[in-house]
């Protein structure tokens, strides 16, 4: 099953931009790595940095979470986690 976009905000971590998606009626945590940010545009320095550029970005990111989600369902604690190396597979 697909994950479908619910439009919460996202929110910076140590770790890279979170968010969730939708999975049927169930929310998946969805974290997006500081590197794949960058690797679809380099965030500008100062306030907003990698949010922004999520933000900016946020469909093809969540077309890349839920392909990953196909191929590959939940790592780690029930979270699904994209890297740098998940943007081969944007659609384009």
């Amino acid at each position: 099953m697909n994950l479908s976009s619910v439009g919460n905000p996202a929110w910076e971590t140590v770790r890279g931009v979170r968010f969730a998606m939708l999975r049927g009626s169930v929310l998946v945590p969805v974290l997006i790595t500081h590197a794949a940010v960058a690797g679809i545009e380099p965030p500008t320095s100062g306030v907003g940095g990698h949010l922004t550029c999520f933000n900016k970005h946020r469909d093809a990111f969540e077309q890349i979470a839920s392909a990953k989600h196909e191929r590959q369902p939940l790592a780690e604690a029930g979270m699904l986690i994209v890297d740098v190396g998940d943007l081969k597979f944007r659609s384009r």
